[in-house]
């Protein structure tokens, strides 16, 4: 069939930030809770992207989701876009994890296509975040290596980042390389001295089948060497905090 190149629209196809989040036996929840415990669940969880977004999403920052599936994105690459989308997933993220729901969740940066009105998402950084967050073999959320490339030796460089951690363990992905990959490090408060995520991946532990043990203790470890504030040098936390208030 021959194609009038004159008679195809241009879509916006556009560099965008862009999350992706994975809740974790999704099914199990539906299936064991009322639906009145599970909606406010999601109403609760939406809401923290929502304040981020702001009304009107003035913030830059769109989101949608479907079932067990989140996303979050940008109308573009701009460093002010990633302050906004960064840490509204991050919050998103730990909110579910103090939630006690399981979710794993990647942010990249690629081109994407959007029709928000027909919920129609396309593009390579659609797939990479998809790719990068169903390959994790824990309960974490990482910044790609496309993010890392993009930022690095910039004002957001992710080695100078407050709650990102480079992933050096390799068991916590499947198949994707781990190089350039950043995880949020669950080191942004404690309780009495004590990480204030680790009660939450306990109980969450003693509730998964056997089959999924391990992704319980990989995010432990991780917790267990990066979850302490500490553990960030003096010039690093006041080059972050810097980071942390310019989007």
């Amino acid at each position: 069939m021959d194609i009038n190149k004159t008679t195809i629209q241009p879509i916006k196809y556009r560099e965008s930030w862009f999350s992706y989040f994975d809740l974790l036996g999704f099914s199990r929840l539906v299936r064991e809770h009322i639906i009145e415990y599970v909606l406010p669940l999601y109403e609760e969880v939406l809401e923290t992207i929502a304040e981020k977004a702001g009304p009107k999403e003035k913030h830059g920052i769109s989101y949608s989701w479907f079932s067990d599936t989140f996303i979050v994105y940008t109308k573009s690459d701009s460093l002010k876009d990633f302050g906004h989308i960064e840490q509204a997933s991050r919050l998103f993220f730990q909110k579910l994890i103090i939630r006690e729901i399981p979710v794993r969740g990647a942010m990249t940066i690629g081109k994407l296509y959007t029709n928000k009105v027909k919920n129609i998402f396309l593009g390579e950084a659609l797939i990479d975040a998809y790719e990068y967050a169903e390959d994790q073999d824990w309960l974490g959320f990482i910044l790609t290596p496309s993010i890392y490339h993009k930022l690095k030796n910039g004002p957001f460089d992710l080695s100078q980042r407050l709650h990102y951690r480079r992933v050096e363990n390799s068991r916590i992905f499947k198949n994707k390389n781990r190089d350039n990959v950043y995880a949020f490090a669950f080191n942004n408060g404690a309780l009495n001295g004590r990480n204030a995520f680790i009660d939450a991946i306990q109980s969450m532990k003693r509730q998964a089948g056997e089959a999924h043990i391990q992704k319980y203790r990989n995010t432990e470890q991780f917790i267990e060497k990066h979850g302490r504030m500490e553990d960030f040098t003096f010039d690093q936390a006041k080059d972050s905090r810097k980071q942390e208030v310019m989007p």
